[in-house]
């Protein structure tokens, strides 16, 4: 059958990353709190090891998200191998397996061009798939 050049393909690049600026981008974070409102707010609480200080991510209309632990991110650990992430805890990403498998999460939940937001720490990773960045506050 012939490729058809309309069809969305989220994953045809391979993974791809791209900076998400919070102030705590290389932070050491820890995973304290997920919550999720009926409202698809989801907020995320974390503790900065690196400053001592709780930060707060708030998702407005969150519409996937996924908590894993380092085993269940190897390939965005390798694809950072050939193309670094932009930095070590907060960062965006597409072109991976999860994308694939559930494409409309991003076709409906985000703008062009399809990235999730990542919160990486050394134990448990939050991946979330929301239209706006989050709100951030450290402190």
């Amino acid at each position: 059958m012939p490729e058809d050049d309309n069809i969305l393909s989220l994953t045809a690049d391979g993974v791809q990353f791209a900076e998400w600026k919070t102030g705590v981008e290389n932070d050491e974070l820890d995973l304290v709190s997920i919550s999720l409102n009926a409202d698809h707010t989801l907020t995320a609480i974390f503790l900065s090891l690196t400053k001592q200080l709780e930060v707060k991510f708030e998702f407005q209309d969150a519409r996937a998200f996924r908590v894993l632990d380092e085993g269940g991110l190897l390939e965005l650990w390798a694809a950072s191998q050939e193309r670094p992430r932009p930095a070590q805890t907060t960062f965006r990403v597409r072109g991976h397996t999860w994308q694939y498998e559930s494409p409309l999460a991003w076709v409906h939940g985000t703008a062009e061009p399809y990235f999730s937001y990542m919160i990486a720490t050394d134990w448990d990773c939050l991946e979330v798939v929301s239209y706006d960045a989050p709100t951030v506050k450290v402190g």
